[in-house]
């Protein structure tokens, strides 16, 4: 099979669903914004989703949300199975095995709406050590970590460092891809 990448109708963010060679699906990001500014196309981003993932129950292997502004994890709450709160789960939800995100979505204060929303849920997973990468320097999430009873050494297999390939993937693999962490610049984030 050929991996193949959908790039969904502009006013969703930069949504784009990875359909890999063993076919996998990747999200990054999710903003089901409904129609874009001066544009005559609707479009239900949850259900376009959902139809290609087949019938309940719904699950991704990988959601990446690359930075927690609106417009990129608009409707989150409303769409997915959260870990961390039981109102957010429900048969009709898609179901996350893996949410990627910056450090910057854990330790960013003041974020309202679906923001919180996956800041909590990625808190959650990386207090739980299960579920979840998240793409930093490692050293900036030491003081939270240590916050919260943990230690850096206790979550390293949740951290992905800028420079790193993320874990479970390869090119020699079924899936035929890899992900090479080029962001955060670690430089940048530890000064």
């Amino acid at each position: 099979m050929a991996a193949t990448i959908d790039v969904f109708p502009l006013g969703n963010a930069d949504t784009t669903r990875l359909t890999l060679a063993d076919g996998q699906r990747i999200l990054f990001d999710f903003a089901d914004m409904g129609r874009s500014d001066g544009s005559e196309i609707e479009f239900d981003l949850e259900k376009a989703i959902k139809d290609d993932l087949g019938s309940a129950p719904y699950k991704l292997p990988v959601v990446c949300i690359t930075h927690v502004d609106d417009d990129h994890c608009h409707g989150f709450g409303e769409v997915f199975w959260l870990q961390h709160a039981k109102k957010y789960q429900d048969d009709e939800r898609i179901k996350i095995d893996e949410l990627w995100v910056p450090a910057a979505a854990i330790l960013e204060e003041g974020l309202t709406r679906d923001s919180r929303l996956v800041r909590e849920e990625a808190k959650h997973r990386l207090l739980e050590g299960k579920g979840i990468r998240v793409f930093s320097s490692p050293k900036i999430l030491e003081d939270w970590l240590k916050e919260n009873g943990l230690s850096l050494a206790s979550r390293k297999n949740c951290i992905v460092n800028a420079g790193q390939i993320v874990p479970g993937f390869s090119t020699d693999g079924r899936e035929k891809v890899e992900f090479f962490v080029h962001c955060p610049l670690s430089w940048v984030q530890d000064d």
